[in-house]
């Protein structure tokens, strides 16, 4: 009753706290990692549940210049070694998800994480002919000073001081670009990348 948030999980017989919002043409879709969460030491266990993964499938299909994919937990594979606290414990309903996306031929997602203490970039291949790569883009350290290390695979990443990450969009460009900063707290930038939004289409 305390959230005017009208898309705030699925009510009272599906509580939880996924929603998604738009700025501009810009589409951002947040789902709850934990409310519904399986033991990962089940068959083929699910973080999202029924519910909430019809109702994200319906969120990713709307049409939009970028959809934001927000996920409390990385996505990437072994960003977190031997942990099954990412997706890596969920690896089929990754896939799953991969696979609508491409099935359904949905252009311009990408994804933002978080529960690591660093600020990484990553590029991920799903598997699928002729799907784009899924870049993700993982921020969660700007007021800890525990750090977690570096991963080789990454793109790049960043652990020296606390960070955050700062995602730009520019949609009156011809081909329309999001671009990811990461940002040390003391105001500098230290990395960035910038992705076309011809390059996150179907072939």
């Amino acid at each position: 009753d305390n959230w005017d948030n009208p898309y705030y999980g699925g009510g009272e017989k599906q509580p939880g706290c996924w929603f998604d919002f738009w700025i501009g043409k810009v589409h951002f879709v947040l789902i709850d990692g934990r409310y519904y969460r399986e033991s990962p030491k089940g068959k083929n266990p699910s973080m999202l549940g029924p519910a909430q993964m019809k109702w994200f499938r319906q969120a990713l299909k709307k049409p939009a210049a970028f959809t934001v994919f927000c996920t409390n937990v990385p996505m990437t594979p072994k960003v977190k070694p031997g942990s099954k606290d990412t997706w890596d414990g969920f690896a089929t309903e990754r896939q799953k998800i991969f696979k609508f996306i491409a099935d359904q031929r949905i252009p311009g997602v990408i994804i933002l994480s978080a529960d690591r203490h660093r600020s990484d970039a990553y590029k991920i291949d799903a598997g699928i002919d002729g799907m784009y790569p899924l870049y993700e883009w993982q921020s969660s350290r700007l007021t800890n000073q525990h750090v977690h290390g570096l991963i080789k695979h990454s793109l790049f990443g960043y652990n020296q001081k606390q960070s955050f990450g700062r995602v730009d969009f520019d949609l009156k460009a011809d081909d329309p670009t999001v671009k990811y900063t990461v940002v040390n707290i003391d105001g500098k930038a230290i990395h960035s990348l910038k992705v076309k939004r011809s390059e996150l289409q179907f072939k």
